[in-house]
């Protein structure tokens, strides 16, 4: 399964042949503007482009690069220029810090930014029946608001709200995490530095993903923040159920898939769209935004409100760790348990690798180093 039935509204005409020719190789370096970098392994790959891990010459730290080749019909990679930069600038949380970016002529553009953990998508597939906990569903739901408001306190709508475009990115010591917002290049200018709403144009192309996207994508309307808060709840109801009552149809039944969300707007298809969330809530706030018009941002205090509600009328503690930090508490103890089977560990002491048997009725305790060296 995946999350990426994207329409972009982009030129066909490269073929993905022509578009890996563009991209770099392994070892190849890139020169910034501020640094060069050394290209490593490939993270990902889209269309017209891909992210890669690169090493910065200076000082041998690791980044993310992510590439978008030249010559498209695409400005994908310069919106995402415009947002993080305008982000930085405002020091919001929910962003990748914007290092460098450059250009290797006729062939490729790019920009350096921090290292990301999994993202949400990939991090649901972990779990049983693709679910995440109601704790840490209504947690994600609480983080990915804040950073939608924070976009849109910039200007912009994303357009791609989904759970692959929420990312991890993990503190120095690795104690928290933070989710970051990703990719931005479906993103709209909705309002102008004067603060004014741009006004909404008559028709518009499809923009997002299908799973997730709006009633407005569907009717090709213009798309406004509103909008990327009801694509922000399909992905929370789908982290609490596993799947959505369209989950089952893909690019060609688009106009099935609008059918069924418009159905979710009657009692039983809120039921069937709600029916592992906490519904009460949910649906005051699904029916707040389907009350909502292009020009009206909604109240994310109000949301945010009925989330912590939510999570008060279900006993749900919020500061339960995330599944993943469980089920990593989970593993470690685990692997404790196996080091310590037969009344031996493996540490290291003094640079080398040892077996250390622990304390037992009969004896105590010694280190002898493994293959006796």
């Amino acid at each position: 399964m995946n999350d990426d039935n994207s329409f972009e509204g982009l030129d066909a005409e490269h073929s993905q042949e022509l578009v890996s020719s563009r991209l770099p190789s392994s070892n190849n370096i890139i020169r910034g503007q501020e640094d060069s970098y050394a290209v490593g392994k490939r993270i990902a790959s889209g269309k017209y482009g891909a992210v890669y891990e690169v090493l910065r010459t200076r000082d041998g730290k690791l980044f993310a690069a992510k590439l978008e080749v030249c010559d498209i019909a695409t400005r994908a990679l310069s919106m995402d220029y415009l947002v993080l930069k305008a982000a930085n600038k405002s020091h919001l949380t929910h962003f990748c810090n914007l290092v460098d970016r450059g250009m290797i002529q006729k062939h490729f553009k790019f920009l350096i930014m921090n290292r990301l953990g999994e993202n949400l998508y990939k991090l649901r597939l972990q779990f049983q029946h693709y679910r995440f906990s109601a704790p840490t569903a209504l947690r994600l739901s609480l983080e990915m608001l804040s950073a939608l408001e924070q976009l849109h306190s910039l200007g912009y709508v994303h357009r791609d709200v989904k759970p692959s475009n929420f990312a991890l990115l993990q503190s120095k010591d690795n104690k928290t995490c933070r989710i970051i917002l990703i990719d931005f290049g479906l993103c709209r200018q909705f309002k102008l530095q004067s603060g004014e709403i741009k006004p909404p144009r008559e028709n518009t192309q499809f923009r997002g993903t299908i799973r997730y996207a709006p009633l407005a994508a569907h009717r090709a309307q213009e798309q406004s923040p509103k909008d990327d808060l009801e694509s922000w709840l399909y992905v929370v109801a789908e982290f609490m159920a596993g799947e959505l009552p369209w989950s089952g149809y893909h690019g060609a039944e688009r106009d099935e898939v609008r059918r069924i969300k418009e159905e979710t707007r009657s009692q039983q298809g809120m039921i069937d769209l709600l029916k592992h969330c906490p519904r009460m809530e949910f649906r005051r706030i699904l029916t707040y935004l389907d009350q909502l018009d292009y020009n009206t941002l909604p109240s994310y205090q109000y949301v945010r409100d009925l989330i912590s509600l939510a999570i008060r009328n279900n006993d749900i503690n919020p500061e339960e760790p995330y599944d993943w930090e469980q089920q990593n508490e989970e593993e470690e103890e685990e692997e404790d348990k196996v080091e310590e089977k037969n009344g031996s560990k493996i540490v290291v002491e003094n640079n080398k690798i040892v077996i250390q048997q622990t304390a037992t009725p009969n004896g105590p305790s010694s280190t002898e180093p493994l293959n006796g060296k």
